[in-house]
């Protein structure tokens, strides 16, 4: 009788096998577990198309209607609040304050109007004295006193009149500082409409100024969205290509009333935007920190709701 003898390498290759398998179901879990961690990453944050746009754009006009002498900037040009930005025609006007300004300045009439003043008022006292001795006769002292008081309201219209010139100097003043066009606002000149020499109407504007600091961030949520996103709440922001990077933005608007068109409402969101290194009109996406729904979703939780009332 035979003896079969196995070869020894039989029973080591099916342990190896054994290993091998166990290995690959261990990195097979490994790999689920990390995609697990990834949706569940993923599931915390929904990302929606959005718009930076400036917070602010002003189109700068005059009050008055006359010819323009000079604009101070160009497309591109950074400005500050108060710096002028356009001059309008004004000659007339500062020879109108040049002129009153001497006169405000005069109080040559004030002087006048005192030195008869100070004249009716000895006359008035020495007829007085007089009539006390009898060696005049009241209606003397009459008259005195009546030029005396007349020579006083002289002096007080003259006063007037002073007060009245200093305050037409402080009109003609705003008139021509409506002729100077100024920036309300910190900002970049996007747009000069007129050139110099081209007549200006109250209806049109001369500069486009617009604030990039800070930027509005304007995206629009579909309504399921709706009480989860609050004023106040931080989201992040993505411009697009060839800006990209990711930006820090508070929710300052949250739209009260739905588009029924469209089912969606806006948010706006304040993105700071110092030295003016990020550009307006760029398309973004932005990031909530909210967990991802679906109609499904929405409708499953409305369903549960309902049955927990009843």
């Amino acid at each position: 009788m035979k003896t079969i003898n196995h070869p020894p390498a039989f029973g080591q290759r099916g342990n190896k096998i054994h290993q091998g398998s166990a290995t690959g179901r261990g990195l097979a879990a490994g790999l689920l577990a990390t995609a697990i961690c990834l949706m569940a990453t993923q599931a915390d944050a929904a990302t929606f198309d959005c718009v930076m746009d400036p917070s602010l754009t002003v189109k700068l006009g005059s009050p008055v209607m006359s010819i323009l002498s000079e604009i101070l900037v160009d497309r591109g040009d950074l400005v500050k609040q108060g710096q002028v930005i356009a001059k309008i025609e004004s000659a007339v006007e500062l020879a109108a304050v040049a002129t009153n300004e001497a006169r405000a300045a005069s109080t040559a009439e004030i002087e006048s109007k005192q030195a008869t003043l100070d004249q009716k008022s000895g006359v008035y006292k020495r007829k007085s004295e007089l009539q006390a001795r009898n060696v005049t006769s009241a209606q003397d002292v009459e008259t005195a006193q009546a030029e005396f008081n007349v020579a006083k309201q002289e002096l007080e219209l003259a006063r007037l009149n002073h007060q009245m010139a200093q305050l037409e100097v402080d009109r003609l003043r705003a008139l021509l500082e409506q002729r100077t066009i100024r920036s309300p606002i910190d900002g970049i000149a996007v747009q000069r409409s007129l050139g110099p020499g081209e007549f200006v109407r109250q209806d049109a504007n001369i500069v486009t100024v617009a604030s990039i600091d800070p930027l509005s961030v304007e995206a629009y949520l579909p309504v399921r969205y709706f009480g989860s996103v609050k004023v106040g709440d931080v989201a992040l922001v993505h411009p697009d290509e060839p800006v990209g990077g990711d930006y820090e933005a508070r929710v300052s608007i949250v739209d009260q009333v739905f588009d029924a068109a469209s089912g969606t409402f806006g948010v706006r969101l304040n993105l700071p935007n110092h030295s003016n290194l990020l550009p307006g009109g760029l398309r973004c996406h932005v990031d909530f920190d909210v967990p991802e729904k679906s109609v499904r979703d929405v409708a499953r939780s409305g369903e549960i709701q309902g049955s927990q009332k009843n």
